[in-house]
């Protein structure tokens, strides 16, 4: 028995008409014969047969009757089939099966001269129905009309409703095909049904190309089974074809979000939260794909926005405190992390951000530390809790659980050999001990997998210290030729042209952007003028305007220490070491200046 036929079946002795509108179909299939189960007898049936006038409408008509008694249906007129007719306008805007389309179907329903045929209230449902299930965050603007659930497509929605998948629909059409894969939007339970469901997606997909519903069904189903490159490629794909297919938006935000390209995410998520500007969903989304770009500046109206839509959402309220944290904002960060804390004590967030807001705002490495003892009995294997117990240790010199910094990286790449965050830790760790080979060796690797300004500023350090002046030139000229550099960037960039002996190129940089520089900026012009002197107190009075302009410019108060240490004047030489050294207490080099110093004075 044929899929038609089936479909038939299940359907009795409703009126042939009938039939057709419940299942999409508006006229019987151009096949040479069609049998209709109606009689009480094994071989009761109607038979009939079905012919096409070239035109694509099909005419019927009885061609006979069993002997065993069947019900003979009553067979409507080429008329009545041509009034009953689904407008092609409007089963094509159903199919493409997103909320624009469907909302323009229902237009054309509620306009068509016809009045309510029994096709057009079949698709009014079928359209609520998918809204529902695909689409909840849509309005329904339009009276569903109550029709009978035993037609094919109702059937098959209302088995996705109960979880079940509607083997029973067929393939005669392509809601018969698409429908019963619904399923995937309520139930979340793995199934059997796994391979039929693609199957027949497949093949809905090469029957309508312009339909989002089968690129965004297989992308579930991609999702259930684990196969997440394909889930990302047919949402990107649903999403590209029809951006009103929000879920599709949101999935594929999310997956690049997961990637690590938050930009991207952000422009999607923007996209969202314009078509839906009250939905806490696409606000939560945007506030997400924001931070996850880690511009600050960007993401913290997005995350309050978040916040004052749903006030208790402790997502939200870390991504806040954490921002507040990178902002230095300790106060605030700590008022948030308290009302945080009445709900959730073991949040592995919450215990990151307590550990830094400690060790960076208290100057409490003890409780620091304490705080990540406790994320790695809680969360051992997780690689943010390695990596904030490395940078710790890196930076206090101290050791966790009998563990130091580089213990930690290298358990972090034993787990993910290229990740950015290890990668830049084990350049900065090889830069700091001067092995400049491994130095360069890695930050070749983390530029490779994460092409940022930021690994680009550590293999040009790496590149400096290994005497490789001309590439760190390269590297940083290319880095300096942004839009708006970093003080960073402008502070390599004059290093690498005055190591390089271009001491007139670094003069003229400074020259030009003094005038207006704020503290920061004006103190590392100051020192690298001071790299230009000539003159010993002319680099002197350069040195002093540099630690004016910022008393913490760790640069400048190394050079005031080597200048000081190279006229024996050793007090006031320690005096600048002990600053630099305060500023960088994990530097073995420094420690190991001092203690010469020390041995000096002691003399």
């Amino acid at each position: 028995m044929n899929n038609q036929s089936r479909a038939l079946s299940r359907l009795g002795a409703l009126c042939l008409t009938f039939v057709y509108a419940l299942s999409g179909c508006s006229t019987v299939p151009a096949s040479p014969e069609t049998r209709v189960s109606g009689g009480s007898g094994p071989g009761s049936a109607v038979i009939l047969s079905g012919k096409t006038d070239g035109s694509g409408s099909g005419s019927v008509t009885q061609s006979s009757v069993s002997e065993s008694g069947g019900t003979i249906l009553s067979v409507p007129s080429k008329e009545q089939l041509k009034k009953n007719n689904l407008d092609s306008a409007i089963l094509s805007l159903l199919e493409t099966g997103s909320p624009d389309s469907i909302k323009q179907a229902v237009d054309r329903i509620n306009s068509d001269p016809r009045g309510m045929t029994e096709q057009n209230r079949v698709a009014l449902a079928v359209s609520g129905e998918i809204m529902k299930l695909v689409y909840p965050l849509e309005a329904i603007t339009w009276s569903v009309p109550s029709v009978p659930e035993n037609g094919v497509w109702i059937s098959a929605i209302r088995s996705a409703r109960l979880g079940v998948y509607d083997y029973s629909a067929g393939s005669a059409d392509f809601f018969s095909l698409v429908l019963p894969s619904l399923v995937l939007c309520v139930s979340t339970t793995p199934g059997d049904y796994y391979p039929d469901a693609e199957v027949a997606l497949r093949k809905a997909a090469s029957m309508n190309g312009r339909s989002v519903l089968p690129s965004y069904l297989l992308a579930l189903l991609s999702e259930r089974q684990g196969k997440t490159s394909a889930a990302e490629a047919f949402y990107r794909e649903a999403w590209n074809r029809e951006p009103s297919c929000y879920p599709a938006g949101v999935a594929y935000a999310k997956s690049l979000i997961r990637k690590g390209e938050g930009s991207e995410a952000l422009s999607v998520a923007k996209e969202l939260l314009a078509r839906y500007p009250g939905s806490t969903i696409m606000t939560r989304l945007a506030a997400v794909a924001a931070f996850s770009t880690g511009d600050w500046t960007v993401a913290d109206p997005f995350v309050l926005a978040s916040l004052k839509a749903e006030p208790d959402n402790t997502e939200s309220l870390l991504m806040r405190a954490r921002i507040l944290v990178e902002r230095k904002d300790y106060l605030k960060a700590n008022s948030l992390l308290d009302a945080f804390a009445t709900r959730n004590k073991s949040d592995k967030n919450y215990l990151l951000l307590r550990s830094r807001v400690v060790r960076e705002w208290n100057k409490n490495p003890a409780s620091a530390t304490g705080y990540l003892q406790e994320a790695q009995q809680l969360y051992p294997d997780d690689v943010d809790v390695l990596l904030a117990s490395a940078e710790v240790c890196y930076q206090t010199g101290q050791s966790i659980n009998k563990k130091g910094g580089r213990d930690f990286v290298w358990m972090v790449l034993a787990k993910s050999p290229a990740n950015p965050a290890a990668l830049a830790l084990v350049v900065s760790d090889y830069t700091a001990s001067g092995d400049w080979n491994n130095a360069i060796k890695y930050g070749e690797q983390l530029l490779s997998v994460s092409p940022r300004d930021s690994s680009r500023i550590l293999l040009v350090r790496a590149c400096l210290g290994a005497g490789q002046a001309s590439r760190a030139v390269s590297l940083a000229k290319g880095l300096y030729g942004g839009s708006s550099p970093s003080d960073e960037i402008i502070a390599l960039y004059l290093q690498s042209l005055i190591d390089t002996g271009d001491a007139k190129t670094a003069s003229a940089i400074i020259a030009a952007r003094l005038p207006d520089a704020m503290s920061a900026l004006k103190s590392i012009l100051y020192y690298y003028q001071s790299r230009t002197d000539g003159d010993s107190d002319a680099r002197l009075a350069s040195l002093r305007s540099s630690l004016l302009a910022d008393p913490r410019n760790q640069l400048a108060l190394y050079a005031m220490y080597d200048w000081y240490f190279a006229r024996t004047d050793y007090r006031k030489a320690q005096y600048y070491l002990k600053q630099v050294i305060a500023l960088d207490p994990a530097n073995r080099r420094y420690t190991q200046q001092l203690s010469k110093l020390d041995e000096l004075l002691a003399r």
